[in-house]
């Protein structure tokens, strides 16, 4: 796998129209995803003709377990990435990943190396893990069934009493013990007035009868995550207009989904909510994008936006669709799926998304 993955990032080196002699890749993401490597410190340079990576003396014997395509070089010495490059006087231009890399770490590469053009290459490499492999997919597969699974077990706390925190923590224990290395993000709990905010942190608030709660939860496994998201009302009976709100994100994500295929722009599905949304009344109260790439990241690049007009929909790629409303003093209600994009259209990842449900 790492050796397909070096091929491609070798692939970027003409990225200038003077090219670049080499890409050094400083992103951890980036770097697992190319190499293997899991440690915590390490950058990889890449040439046409070398691989190497990068790293201090507690991870060398790691790295040449985990990255058999790559030379390993120590650089336990301060100045040892300058001594590293100088050694290298055919490498004049360096590509560098500008939205990882620190205006103070770029000018002590120039101290140290001031023969090195050093060329920004954004997200370049990061644009490569948005293609997902059959691997890849299983391992997706695989964090979603310990993210459902765990949600069911647990679900039983969803009634008066439990806390926001409460039941994050235990579903993060739930998917803990079956098998996820973490959580993919700090899990949402948003209950009452608090689902208004789509990004609420999970507090002290307990649920209350009537409330509806949104909880944005997935699972991350073999570094890869899952990212789901379910709204339920606590108690026995549901509002009209918690009914209505909730079948409009719900017939918003249907059409969205349907609508994904290949050759489409991430902005075209995008409109496809979007515009529903508009037309029961609620637009103002849609503000997110609808959905981003998942992977190795639970946020793996954008897919579906307004500002996604350059993004064309290819087979092998990964998004969440997730509308919502969002309305103060009242609540919100959002839904998500996680969506493969195949050869002729979509497969959806995660288990249908039920109607609105009450949980006492």
């Amino acid at each position: 796998m790492s050796s397909s993955r070096l091929s491609a990032v070798r692939g970027l080196l003409p990225v200038t129209d003077e090219g670049i002699d080499a890409v050094l890749v400083t992103d951890k993401i980036n770097i697992n995803y190319v190499s293997g490597f899991t440690g915590s410190t390490a950058m990889l340079f890449i040439t046409a003709d070398e691989a190497q990576l990068l790293t201090d003396f507690r991870y060398t014997a790691q790295a040449r377990i985990q990255c058999p395509d790559f030379e390993i070089v120590d650089i336990s010495q301060p100045d040892s990435l300058g001594q590293f490059i100088e050694s290298k006087p055919s490498v004049k231009r360096v590509g560098f990943e500008s939205l990882d890399v620190t205006v103070g770490r770029l000018e002590g590469w120039r101290k140290h190396s001031e023969r090195i053009d050093w060329v920004p290459v954004a997200g370049a490499i990061t644009s490569l893990r948005m293609f997902k492999d059959a691997d890849e997919v299983a391992l997706i597969r695989h964090a979603i069934t310990i993210a459902e699974d765990s949600f069911k077990l647990v679900s039983t706390l969803l009634g008066p009493g439990t806390t926001e925190e409460e039941f994050a923590l235990e579903l993060e224990f739930a998917m803990r013990r079956a098998g996820a290395s973490a959580a993919s993000f700090d899990i949402i709990v948003a209950s009452g007035g608090n689902g208004a905010f789509p990004h609420h942190r999970a507090g002290q608030r307990a649920f209350q009868l009537g409330d509806l709660v949104t909880i944005d939860w997935g699972a991350k496994y073999e570094g890869y995550c899952s990212d789901i998201t379910r709204t339920v009302v606590i108690g026995q009976s549901i509002t009209d207009q918690q009914r209505e709100i909730y079948d409009i994100v719900k017939k918003a994500k249907e059409l969205a989904t349907e609508a994904i295929k290949p050759g489409k722009t991430g902005k075209e599905i995008d409109a496809v909510a979007r515009d529903f949304i508009a037309s029961e009344g609620y637009g103002e109260y849609f503000g997110h994008s609808l959905g981003h790439s998942l992977g190795l990241d639970v946020h793996d690049g954008a897919t579906l936006s307004v500002r996604a007009d350059k993004v064309i929909l290819q087979p092998g790629i990964v998004t969440t669709v997730e509308p919502g409303i969002y309305i103060e003093g009242f609540g919100g209600v959002r839904i998500e799926e996680d969506v493969l994009v195949t050869d002729d259209g979509y497969e959806i990842l995660t288990s249908p998304s039920p109607d609105l449900t009450t949980r006492v």
